[in-house]
């Protein structure tokens, strides 16, 4: 049979067969001319590495550039032992960049092959993935994500309809953990035979990775047909979970991507999937959400003010600011402090574009990064009441604070010691908390509560009249005083019975000790009737907008409320 290939085949024989078997296996071929110093490798390797082409004529130095560098110094001196006849097999574990730049780990095998006089003239061999996913599941009985990669692309010419739906089990950890690994396989194996159960013909399954799966469906309407299906599969499984005696209680969430998504690429489709299974998730147990370009904008957009946040930290806090807006005590008319607010702007394609702290707030706790930037705010909020103080002697600033910090930053250190570091008083900086972010009382929040309290720094409840605010929870925190939400404070100054309602809001708080400020003062009316309540401090417009430090001390240094 030999004989008989090479017959037909001619004098293109091995190049030929070379050619045959690298379309017939994953692996990557490859041959090196030693002496030449050339290379030549599969194409499929072009495909999936940082590599220009399959011919390498300089391979000590072309070789370096696709291989991660760590690993490089090894490879140099393994390769030059070859060189030199000391080794006659290549067997190395070690990292090639992907067309993403990230490394990728290999196990590239190869033989020795010599001249007639001794001298080693060859070195060919294959390298394989050993990271890479494996193509099936035994777990499931399904097919991976490298083969629905395949179908998907094998398909790509002739995708215009239809939908792929990404499912994810809710809470599956909780059944592992709970149930063991063993029962866990069982119930991964069980909901891929009931969602195979619910799928017609021309609809596939696959399992991705963990507890996910996709359905590929070319053919029928997106919204109809995955709503039908989603339906189905919910049904099937709840019939398998009352047969097992409701041994483990779970559902599915799924998202749905247009068929077409696909074609975008697979970078782009690997997005998107993340995308609307977070989605569904984030409905509760049992979501379904179908894609909707408007919703991935704004997805996008939070990546966006994310990575911007991360960038500017990294680079000194170059777009954070402070700014600063009065508090003015409600008797006397004078300025008495201030509270310290973050402010972010980021790079875009219009300019610099400022985002409100509404959007970006969240980001910063939602990622962590609230950590080093409320690290900034406090350092600058302190600096600028040392500052203060040469016109207000006891001037204090108001500093928020979150209960990521709390939890994650202990940030109690780091506001003993700006303290510390500016030769503050204590009772110079004032903590500002939203209700939400203390409703559970957690051994972190209480020793946070107790350092501040052991060292006279004052504590403030922030936005009340918001959510759940009560007098039981001011009593339990025993802040030094409450700042009422500016939108109650409005309500207050337009409603008869509003009014009568912070009225004796403001005489109870004032029973049990507790100060209170009235936030959102617009106008004199409302600054006379706040007299009237004898509340204690008062903020808003009518007194100045939150502005940079160098305003607010030209403006606000040495001025009363007779000078607004």
């Amino acid at each position: 049979m030999i004989n008989d290939i090479f017959t037909v085949f001619g004098d293109q024989t091995a190049a030929i067969l070379l050619e045959i078997i690298t379309e017939c296996m994953d692996d990557y071929l490859y041959i090196i001319d030693l002496q030449s110093n050339t290379m030549e490798i599969s194409q499929s390797a072009v495909d999936r590495f940082k590599i220009s082409g399959n011919v390498m004529t300089d391979v000590s130095n072309d070789i370096l550039k696709v291989v991660y560098e760590e690993d490089r110094e090894t490879l140099i001196k393994h390769l030059a032992d070859i060189r030199e006849g000391k080794e006659k097999v290549h067997n190395l574990h070690y990292r090639w960049l992907g067309k993403d730049g990230m490394p990728v780990w290999i196990n590239c095998r190869g033989i020795v092959i010599d001249e007639p006089e001794g001298n080693a003239k060859y070195l060919v061999g294959c390298l394989n993935e050993t990271g890479n996913q494996r193509r099936a599941d035994n777990v499931t009985g399904l097919l991976g994500g490298p083969e629905f990669n395949a179908y998907m692309r094998s398909q790509k010419e002739h995708i215009s309809k239809g939908f792929l739906m990404h499912i994810g089990i809710d809470d599956f950890g909780s059944i592992n953990g709970s149930k063991g690994s063993a029962y866990g396989n069982y119930v991964l194996k069980s909901v891929a035979d009931c969602m195979k159960e619910c799928l017609s013909d021309k609809q596939r399954i696959y399992h991705l990775v963990a507890d996910q799966y996709v359905i590929v469906d070319l053919e029928n309407d997106l919204r109809e047909e995955s709503e039908r299906l989603k339906e189905k599969i919910t049904d099937k499984l709840y019939k398998f979970i009352v047969s097992e005696n409701y041994e483990a209680v779970f559902s599915i969430s799924v998202g749905v991507v247009p068929a077409t998504t696909f074609c975008e690429g697979y970078e782009e489709c690997r997005k998107k999937f993340a995308f609307v299974l977070k989605q569904a998730k984030s409905r509760g147990k049992s979501g379904f959400y179908i894609f909707d370009e408007d919703d991935y904008e704004v997805f996008l957009r939070k990546g966006r003010i994310v990575a911007a946040l991360r960038k500017a930290i990294v680079n000194q806090y170059k777009g954070f600011e402070v700014y600063y807006q009065p508090i003015v005590d409600c008797r006397s008319e004078q300025v008495i402090g201030a509270e310290a607010l973050m402010r972010f702007s980021m790079p875009s394609e219009e300019g610099q574009e400022v985002i409100s702290p509404m959007e970006f707030i969240p980001l910063l706790e939602e990622s962590g990064l609230i950590i080093p930037a409320g690290r900034y705010v406090l350092d600058e909020a302190a600096k600028m009441c040392r500052e203060m103080q040469q016109y207000i002697p006891d001037f204090r600033v108001n500093i928020n604070v979150s209960y990521v910090q709390i939890t994650q930053g202990n940030v109690e250190r780091d506001i003993l010691g700006v303290i510390k570091m500016y030769g503050l008083k204590p009772e110079c900086i004032c903590i500002e908390m939203t209700e939400s972010g203390f409703m559970d009382m957690t051994s972190s929040f209480c020793k946070f509560r107790k350092t501040l309290d052991e060292n006279g720094i004052h504590f403030v409840i922030d936005d009340f009249g918001t959510g759940y605010s009560n007098l039981h929870c001011i009593r339990d925190m025993n802040p030094s005083y409450i700042k009422m939400d500016k939108d109650f404070t409005a309500k207050a100054m337009n409603s008869t019975g509003d009014y009568e309602l912070f009225k004796n809001i403001a005489s109870m708080v004032h029973s049990i000790g507790v100060r209170i400020c009235a936030e959102g003062i617009e106008e004199r009316e409302w600054c006379r009737k706040m007299k009237e309540m004898q509340v204690d401090y008062l903020q808003g417009y009518l007194f100045g907008r939150p502005c940079r430090k160098e305003q607010f001390i030209r403006e606000t240094g040495c001025c009363t409320l007779s000078d607004f």
